[in-house]
Formats: C-alpha cells, structure tokens, sequence
C-alpha cells in the first residue's frame, strides 16, 4: 500500500490540464511499482489487480473524473510500466475511484476481487448476458453455444444459442496491457471491431491477425446482411460510490 498526498499541478494552475494530468499518471505508476515484489528466481511480480483510489478536493473534483475516464491515461500508465522492463502480459488490471476529500490525494491497494471489464451481449437469444472478466485468465473463447469449434473447447463466452450464422469458434479474446485484443476465428471478415472513437476495422484484415480493444468499445459479429451481435465492453463496477 502507498499513499501519495498534494499533487503538484493538479489544482490546475495549467489550462490545459496536461501537467496536472503527468502527475497523475506519474504517482499512479509509481505506487503499482511499489507493489512489486520478487519471485523465487529474482523476477519482478506485480499484483494482478490494483484498486486506484484518487481523493480530489472540490476545485479538481470532476477535472481528475474526466483524466480517470480518459483511456489515454491508462495507456500513459502502461508506457512507464513497459519502460520500467514490466512484461506486458504482467500489467496489473486497474480499478479507479474518485471521491470529494479535503486534499488531492492517490492511494494504490492491492484490489481484493479484481475485474478488468464486463462484456455484455446485445442482440440474440443471449441479451443482456453479462461477463466480467478478470485479470487471472489471458485469454476467453467467444462464439456460439457451449462448444468453440470442433475442438471441444468450451466458450467462456456464449454470444447465442440460435444463430446459424455465427460460428461456435468465432473469436479469441486476450488481455493486452490494460486492453484487449481480438482474433477472428471461424467467423472471419463478418467480425468488425466498433471503436467508441475511430474507424471500425476487421481483425481478418490486419496483418497480424488482430485489433486492440478497449472499454467503450464494442465487437460486432454479422452474417453479411442485416443479421448481427454485438459485445460490449463495459467499464468494471466501482470498488466503492464515488461522492456526490
């Protein structure tokens, strides 16, 4: 556990946020790495979840809500992780609340029931379904019904029971950073990748194979023509009621 206090520039005395924003992303980083502790042979072993706990005094209230929010400062996060030589398969899943306190403040805690995302099913005879996903797995099998393909595999995430057109081996899911990334399986061209901001791109397409995935993103599965599913990838459950 470490708890880092008065924040340099979060208070805000730059318009454009970008230094109070470097703070941020500085003493998060810096409170998961005083969490490492080393394996038996010497290697580097970071939680595999964190809960980040951000206390704002009222003048930065919603100006840290909108940098948590923001992907882009985890993924400033992840860059100091990768360059400290954390392995980018070890990146600790993290969890972000911001509640009213007297002071700015930073707390990192080992996260007791750590979820990385929830993926929520939209369309099919599995709507509404909901999946939370946590950071003890690297990889989940996505198509329909029970069984991915042929190889007897079970999905970890059945999109639907019904539809003819989806494949059972559609779609492999694994952990990336504090994203994802997606393969298209069996499904092929007809798996589309939605980002919240950007141009939608086809896994199948790419010259590895795969595309990133990030929370506010959503993964649609079609048959060419009108028929489709879409997975969601939701935000995971605030570890506690940030204040009003």
């Amino acid at each position: 556990m470490r708890w880092f206090e008065e924040f340099r520039s979060v208070l805000g005395h730059d318009n454009d946020g970008e230094l109070g924003r470097a703070d941020l992303v500085a003493l998060a980083a810096r409170g998961i790495l005083s969490m490492a502790r080393r394996d038996a042979k010497g290697n580097m072993v970071l939680p595999p979840g964190v809960l980040i706990a951000v206390t704002a005094a009222d003048g930065s209230l919603e100006t840290l809500r909108g940098w948590v929010k923001d992907p882009a400062t985890n993924k400033e996060i992840d860059a100091r992780l990768l360059n400290e030589r954390v392995d980018a398969a070890d990146l600790p899943a993290r969890r972000w609340t911001v509640a009213r306190g007297d002071k700015n403040g930073l707390e990192v805690v080992d996260d007791p029931d750590p979820v990385v995302a929830v993926l929520v099913v939209e369309g099919g005879d599995r709507h509404g379904d909901r999946f939370p996903v946590g950071p003890g797995r690297r990889e989940w099998r996505v198509g329909r019904g029970r069984w991915h393909g042929d190889n007897r595999l079970p999905n970890d995430i059945v999109l639907a029971e019904s539809a003819p057109w989806l494949s059972r081996g559609a779609a492999v899911l694994r952990r990336a950073g504090s994203g994802f990334e997606v393969e298209s399986r069996a499904q092929g061209e007809f798996l589309v990748v939605i980002p919240r901001d950007g141009t939608p791109r086809r896994p199948a397409l790419t010259a590895s194979g795969r595309v990133p995935l990030h929370v506010g993103d959503a993964l649609e599965f079609h048959d060419g023509n009108d028929a489709s599913i879409r997975l969601r990838v939701e935000a995971p459950p605030e570890a506690a009621e940030e204040a009003k």
